[in-house]
């Protein structure tokens, strides 16, 4: 199976962590939930690749400077998709120190604020639970 690169954010806010919700429109099964990622477009890097994203999925803005990759042991993820597939994800995180801009939900995602805490009850796609809990040890 060809592995897929992607890029995921992290942002955390008290004791919060920035979700997106999939929906109808996603590609990802609808009502599942991961941090906002996607795959890398052409002849971009995995730092503009993640600025963009961010700003796609959850209207936030960031910049190169404000963002940090972490050195996660994240493996390969096998996500099923709404088509019926299942693909293999590997993701490369950054933690996000500094955005601006409101939270805006898309045809395809709605950000949500979830506490650290409740995440293991959501149903989550590939390796979320692990990004998150991996990725707030750099704060």
């Amino acid at each position: 199976m060809q592995t897929i690169p992607t890029v995921g954010v992290l942002i955390f806010k008290d004791d919060k962590v920035l979700m997106v919700r999939h929906g109808e429109k996603a590609s990802h099964l609808t009502g599942s939930y991961g941090i906002p990622a996607g795959r890398l477009e052409t002849d971009e890097t995995t730092l503009q690749a993640a600025i963009r994203e961010l700003e796609e999925e959850t209207g936030l803005v960031t910049t190169q400077n404000d963002l940090e990759e972490l050195p996660l042991t994240i493996p390969p993820a096998d996500i099923l998709r709404k088509d019926g597939t299942t693909k293999r994800f590997k993701i490369t995180v950054f933690l996000c120190r500094k955005y601006s801009g409101k939270l805006q939900a898309t045809e395809e995602t709605t950000p949500e604020w979830v506490k650290i805490t409740d995440i293991a009850h959501f149903p989550l796609i590939g390796h979320t639970k692990q990004m998150v809990e991996e990725g707030k040890k750099f704060l």
